[in-house]
């Protein structure tokens, strides 16, 4: 029965590799185009040197800041045993917030004793591309972040004064490094999900049919990533991807009654 499964998978995946003949439309500028910078990047930009000018007058005073924002564009399409078990899209923004306070020699990342304060946070952003409202929830979650990091670093110097640390103790808590700056393209896809549809419940039924086989899924994804980055070190990158990816998972029984999985992907 194993072999059954496993020959029949291997049959339709040689099929499925090709994707059918369907290929989604992507959307991304030419080698050759010049880069435009995005709204978001604009937005992590402005804010950054704003809270920067603010929170490093402070005490303590926040020396280093990172903003990362992921955009992701995502299509998924599943299909069990010959019916459709979902086909949606989504479009989300995810935004990390980075505020070291204190120096490169010690921060509020610093370890002390079997204890070390994680440094950041994360939060969701507007998808919508309106500047105001964008610094508006970057500022928040910046402000979240350097009151955390402040607390943080007084404990660490409070209990730095009654304890004698080793060599690594002493070591940098954080090293200053060069800028990059690297501008690409952002990314976009627009996938018909209707032809999708038809497919995985098409493939799935042709493996409800056989005996050999007791269940199958066939998920259809397709996703567009775009990240913005900058620091108060003056780095700043925009870069995008696009990945699509065609599983399948099935399974059957043994004369014994030990359960048979099988699964491919195809990116």
């Amino acid at each position: 029965m194993s072999k059954s499964i496993r020959s029949r998978a291997i049959s339709y995946l040689g099929a499925l590799a090709l994707f059918s003949g369907i290929a989604p439309s992507t959307y991304a500028a030419p080698p050759d185009a010049q880069a435009k910078r995005s709204p978001v990047l604009a937005a992590l930009q402005a804010e950054m040197q704003r809270s920067m000018k603010t929170l490093s007058t402070l005490d303590p005073p926040a020396y280093y800041m990172g903003y990362a924002v992921t955009e992701t564009q995502r299509v998924d399409v599943s299909g069990s045993n010959g019916a459709l078990l979902n086909s949606n899209e989504a479009r989300s923004r995810w935004l990390e917030v980075s505020v070291r306070t204190g120096s490169y020699a010690l921060d509020n990342s610093h370890k002390f004793g079997e204890r070390q304060t994680a440094s950041g946070g994360a939060a969701p952003v507007p998808i919508d591309d309106d500047a105001e409202v964008l610094r508006r929830t970057i500022w928040l979650e910046t402000d979240k972040q350097y009151r955390a990091a402040s607390e943080a670093l007084i404990k660490i110097k409070t209990g730095k004064e009654v304890k004698v640390e080793t060599a690594e103790g002493r070591a940098p808590d954080f090293s200053r490094e060069e800028p990059h700056v690297s501008i690409g393209t952002q990314v976009s896809i627009a996938v018909d999900r209707k032809p999708w549809e038809e497919r995985v419940r098409a493939y799935t039924k042709a493996f409800r049919e056989s005996p050999a086989i007791i269940n199958s899924i066939v998920t259809f994804a397709a996703q567009a990533q775009n990240a913005y980055q900058v620091t108060s070190e003056g780095t700043q990158l925009q870069y995008g991807q696009i990945r699509y990816r065609l599983e399948l998972f099935i399974q059957g029984k043994a004369p014994d009654g030990m359960d048979i999985d099988r699964y491919y992907n195809f990116d």
